[in-house]
């Protein structure tokens, strides 16, 4: 990824390396891009909802047959907007059935110990990350800077663990999303896979409350 946004943040760094996964060059931001990312981080938009949105917008090219090389964010907002707008309402649905739906910061914490509950008797260095974790969101404000570390950090492990083969796999999965073309970031594309697979098969959650 382009070099600019290290100083970001987890929110705008994740949303920007879907885009690369999914549209593959040009490997940068347009204005109008960070533009839109800003939009949706100021307004609060979850991240797993941005996502969504971002997914819909690009299968929706894909059943259509059109090509997504050049493809902005701005074309995928009104995918977004719609993922907001059914987001709120089963959380609405949720609050008038169950009581209020728990903040942020309780949601992240029940899934961080579930994540410590689930690693491997000998995986003490994840486990010392989602130790971190757990005494930053015990705090009345969690700092959200420190959670985003804790998720580098994370992921940082998880690719330097991941084997050859791990790796080898990872790459024809995204090649094969890449009809033959070699974008300038599949190195950054087929780390993003490797730590997805990953994070999903050893049930590593995020600890950033982007993510909730």
């Amino acid at each position: 990824m382009d070099t600019e946004d290290k100083g970001q943040s987890g929110y705008y760094q994740t949303i920007a390396r879907e885009l690369l996964a999914r549209r593959g060059a040009p490997f940068f931001l347009s204005p109008r891009d960070q533009s839109t990312i800003a939009s949706w981080e100021s307004r609060r938009v979850p991240l797993r909802v941005v996502l969504e949105g971002i997914g819909r917008a690009f299968d929706g090219l894909k059943t259509r047959g059109r090509g997504t090389k050049g493809v902005s964010l701005a074309f995928c907002d009104r995918q977004v907007a719609a993922a907001l707008a059914q987001h709120l309402d089963r959380s609405a649905g949720r609050g008038n059935a169950a009581g209020p739906r728990p903040g942020k910061k309780d949601r992240a914490r029940r899934e961080v110990e579930k994540g410590l509950r689930g690693l491997a008797p000998d995986d003490r260095e994840t486990a010392c990350l989602l130790e971190a974790a757990l005494a930053v969101l015990a705090a009345p404000k969690p700092d959200e800077a420190a959670l985003e570390r804790i998720d580098a950090e994370v992921e940082e492990l998880l690719w330097g663990r991941a084997t050859g083969p791990e790796k080898g796999a990872a790459e024809a999965e995204v090649r094969k999303g890449l009809r033959g073309r070699r974008p300038e970031g599949l190195e950054a594309m087929v780390r993003r896979q490797v730590i997805k697979e990953s994070r999903d098969g050893r049930k590593i959650p995020h600890v950033s409350l982007y993510y909730y």
